[in-house]
């Protein structure tokens, strides 16, 4: 390992040899990690699905607010430019689906409880077991993140699952014994009578979930970078791997539900401020962690860009509300009064009870006084009257 690193970093000369080598090395790297570990080895190692993305560490997970703040501080520096991304063509799962499976972290044993008796009515009420447990932990965690499907679409993406981890079958030597039982399995177990309990616990989770939802969808906006939204993502978007992920993006959101039409109006509205104000989010901004007091300070996740727009967003809610929520729980805001974007009525200044601020919603977008209800485009104004 040693010697190939230090051949590509051109350590051990630059002769015609050597620049061969790092140039192959370029050319196969990307596609060996790609294929070794995102299309084989994430498919394998199923015991957090929501972790097992292109770039994701399944090993660990999530990340404590002090190294997302650092994180973001190196990006302005660095890399005020790039691009930043939430779902794409070529995601395993949109982050709607990884944001609800990620709130199963909050539950570890109400979810085991829940998939014992799944796995127990799935085996003996008529249904098909699994053909391997390695494939039922990814199918139950499907379908919580995705929702109520047709078997066809969910069999599509486990079989698609099966195949690239290639324990049991491959693309070039199908099993189809096995492949037949796990289309039954689907069918009976997850899309059949056990997967409604499923739904329905998921269902308890939705504020949660929520929480995930929009607050990733606002950190990804405002952060550092540029972000690259997905079609469809504007509002909640569940979709599967490839080609579940590629079929034509629906743009309305008209009867899609509550979480879509916030997720639509937050999107619309940071869009738009980052339009008007490049200066606040591009290379010569800044990006500034800011303070949460309280028992609950390590649920909120809050910085200032450029002194002009505050960003906070809610984080591990579920373990918040049985902690006994925000209670006294404030934000320390930057000087001066602050506007919530969405609803310029409510302003806030010094330290802001969290309660309050997250009154509405699990999230909130901030800009100085001045910049607020006055300073608000026509657009976001017409924005705000659509959803309300």
């Amino acid at each position: 390992v040693d010697t190939v690193r230090d051949l590509a970093l051109g350590r051990h000369g630059d002769g015609p040899a050597h620049r061969a080598f790092r140039a192959r090395f370029a050319q196969t790297a990307s596609a060996l990690r790609a294929k070794s570990v995102e299309d084989t080895a994430f498919y394998r190692h199923t015991p957090l699905l929501s972790a097992l993305e292109v770039g994701g560490c399944p090993h660990d997970p999530a990340v404590s607010a002090g190294d997302f703040h650092a994180y973001c501080a190196r990006v302005q520096r660095d890399w005020p430019y790039t691009s930043t991304v939430l779902s794409t063509h070529d995601t395993k799962r949109s982050a709607d689906v990884r944001a609800g499976i990620a709130v199963l972290t909050q539950c570890p044993d109400h979810w085991e409880t829940l998939l014992a008796q799944v796995t127990e009515r799935t085996a003996h009420g008529g249904g098909t077991s699994s053909p391997d447990p390695q494939l039922a932990w990814a199918a139950w965690q499907t379908v919580a993140g995705l929702g109520p499907a047709e078997p066809e679409r969910m069999q599509q993406a486990l079989l698609k699952h099966a195949r690239e981890a290639g324990l049991f079958t491959t693309w070039t030597e199908q099993n189809t014994a096995y492949e037949g039982a796990l289309r039954d399995f689907v069918a009976s177990g997850p899309c059949g009578p056990p997967g409604d309990a499923v739904l329905r616990f998921m269902e308890e989770l939705a504020p949660h979930v929520g929480a995930n939802v929009l607050g990733a969808a606002l950190v990804h906006l405002t952060m550092p970078g540029v972000p690259d939204l997905y079609q469809g993502t504007e509002h909640e978007y569940r979709a599967l791997v490839d080609p579940d992920n590629r079929e034509p993006a629906r743009f309305d959101v008209k009867g899609r539900g509550a979480l879509s039409e916030e997720k639509a109006a937050l999107t619309k509205a940071a869009l738009r401020l980052r339009r008007e104000h490049p200066e606040w989010f591009g290379g010569s901004a800044t990006y500034a962690p800011l303070s949460v007091e309280g028992s609950g300070a390590g649920h909120c996740v809050a910085y200032a860009r450029s002194g002009r727009v505050v960003v906070a967003v809610t984080r591990l809610s579920l373990r918040l509300a049985e902690a006994g929520g925000w209670r006294e729980t404030e934000l320390v805001l930057p000087e001066g009064e602050w506007t919530e974007l969405l609803d310029p009525e409510r302003q806030f200044s010094g330290h802001a009870r969290v309660a309050d601020l997250f009154r509405r919603l699990p999230v909130a977008l901030l800009v100085r006084a001045e910049d607020g209800a006055a300073g608000l485009s026509a657009g976001v104004r017409e924005g705000r009257r659509e959803r309300g």
